[in-house]
């Protein structure tokens, strides 16, 4: 079996003979149903792909649906003029970057359909470009528009820059309603949903299908085509590992399922970590691999935030979901949208929200911590957490808390605020035990009160009490006052009980004893 990895584009994955999971009948369901729309996915989610698909299909390439759900569905094959437009691969943080794009993009397309040197602005000969295909080929126009946000993401934290990039994305945005008239059919697709940056004001609103429920499972691989196009490959997969294939399904369930993309949605694995894994016959963190985008590192170093609630069940209504954008300090949805959070119930009229799976609970620890902390190099941050590990695995006490102190050493508490100082400092606390391997729970209830601090090794279970400017002895103390020791199952295993003292002045771990 070919495995598309890496390869967003139909026609290659068609003409090179790589496995497609068939979506066409979604897409035939979009494309007949109406003219404008939007889908919001995490990036590595196939959003280009479906870009292309649909892309494909307006063409008139019927030879490249052989097989496909769409093949029987179409019998017209209408070929429309197509402007396809692509921001990834670029950055967006240099002034001219926008700019230039659009021009390239323009010229091309000038060069078929003509130009007029009365037009100058970027909205002028875009509109001039569309009308003039439609005059010349007498069918209506298709646009799509492919991670239409990341001009805007790249440049956060810029706010010349962003102000710029969302100006000249009005214009090109705008044409959906300047030019409704010539268009057939747009999409757009991206991660953030930038609902109050005013970037479609001038325009047709899309429809937003990223919360649909027909549409939720058109970007990623659900179980059942897991089973349909995969199941030899994942019974090779478990012959390799030594398990059986239920085992293999419910590993790589796990590690790479459990997206969720509205209230009643089937669950949905990430396609790029799987592809990668069944290709390797390995469970590793492939999406993790290929990067977090800094823009969420900078909102999370500065909020409130408590990480280790993504553990647990996280409440946000629909409209707080679908908020982001322009200095928003609303981190879960830039969470949610881009895939690190996803819906795991309803109620109350509120999406009750989590870690999807192993790979982004236990990812996401490792990529943070190096973002966090300021080494002169990334190998020293690696360095740094496998040492951690090292100390904690071997029950050596003094040694990691030594150690998480150095690591903590490193982080640049910027701000003054004492919540925001406290909220990094316990999340400092998860991170680094979440990143050696461990399972660890912050503020674990138990009959009377809430453990600050709880993981456990294969010898032993760790009560971390944690205070703040006070004194070890004095956290220690109430480990025993609250009897935390007798409340906790953790049979055959010896409990460590941990007092420690942080700072808000040095902004670090100043203190602690054990019993």
């Amino acid at each position: 079996m070919k495995y598309p990895i890496g390869i967003q584009t139909f026609e290659k994955i068609i003409t090179g003979g790589y496995t497609y999971v068939d979506k066409t009948d979604l897409v035939y369901k979009l494309v007949s149903s109406g003219d404008y729309y939007f889908l919001s996915r995490p990036r590595r989610f196939g959003k280009s792909l479906l870009t292309t698909t649909i892309e494909a299909y307006f063409q008139g390439r019927k030879d490249l649906f052989k097989g496909l759900a769409m093949e029987k569905l179409e019998k017209d094959w209408i070929e429309y003029p197509v402007f396809h437009i692509d921001f990834s691969s670029a950055d967006y943080t240099n002034p001219t970057t926008l700019t230039n794009r659009l021009n390239t993009y323009l010229s091309q397309w000038e060069k078929i359909y003509g130009k007029n040197d009365v037009e100058i602005a970027i909205g002028d000969r875009l509109y001039g470009v569309v009308s003039r295909a439609k005059e010349k080929t007498g069918k209506h126009v298709v646009i799509l528009v492919d991670e239409y946000d990341k001009p805007l993401t790249d440049a956060i934290g810029i706010p010349e820059i962003q102000d710029a990039n969302r100006a000249l994305l009005q214009e090109v945005y705008g044409i959906m309603k300047r030019a409704d008239r010539h268009i057939r059919f747009a999409f757009l697709t991206g991660v953030t949903r930038y609902g109050k940056l005013g970037i479609f004001s001038a325009a047709n609103n899309p429809r937003d299908i990223s919360m649909s429920n027909d549409y939720a499972t058109i970007c990623g691989i659900t179980e059942t085509e897991l089973h349909s196009y995969f199941d030899n490959e994942i019974k090779q997969f478990a012959e390799k590992q030594k398990i059986d294939e239920t085992s293999m399904y419910n590993m790589l369930k796990h590690k790479y399922d459990g997206y969720h993309f509205c209230e009643h949605s089937e669950d949905v694995y990430n396609p790029f970590s799987v592809l990668n894994a069944l290709s390797d016959k390995q469970l590793s963190n492939y999406w993790f691999a290929t990067g977090t985008p800094t823009y969420l590192v900078r909102m999370l170093q500065k909020s409130d935030i408590d990480i280790p609630d993504f553990e647990d069940d996280l409440m946000a209504t629909e409209e707080m979901l679908a908020t982001f954008g322009n200095g928003d300090s609303n981190v879960i949805a830039a969470l949610y949208q881009s895939g690190y959070l996803t819906i795991k119930g309803f109620h109350d009229n509120c999406y009750i929200l989590g870690f999807p799976n192993d790979e982004v609970s236990e990812g996401l620890t490792r990529v943070l911590i190096p973002n966090y902390v300021t080494s002169s190099t990334s190998d020293r941050k690696d360095l740094d957490i496998i040492k951690l590990r090292q100390l904690i695995d071997a029950d050596n006490i003094d040694g990691f808390m030594t150690q998480m102190q150095i690591i903590m050493s490193q982080i640049p508490f910027e701000s003054n605020n004492q919540k925001l100082i406290e909220a990094n400092f316990r999340n400092m606390l998860y991170l680094m035990i979440r990143a050696t391997g461990h399972k660890v729970s912050v503020e674990y209830p138990v009959l009377g009160g809430r453990i600050d601090v709880f993981f456990e090794t294969k010898k032993c279970a760790y009560i971390i009490e944690c205070k703040r400017n006070q004194s070890a002895q004095e956290a220690l103390d109430q480990i025993d006052e609250k009897r935390y020791a007798e409340k906790i199952s953790a049979p055959n295993k010896m409990i460590v009980k941990i007092g420690a003292n942080f700072s808000t002045n040095e902004r670090n771990l100043t203190e602690w004893k054990v019993d």
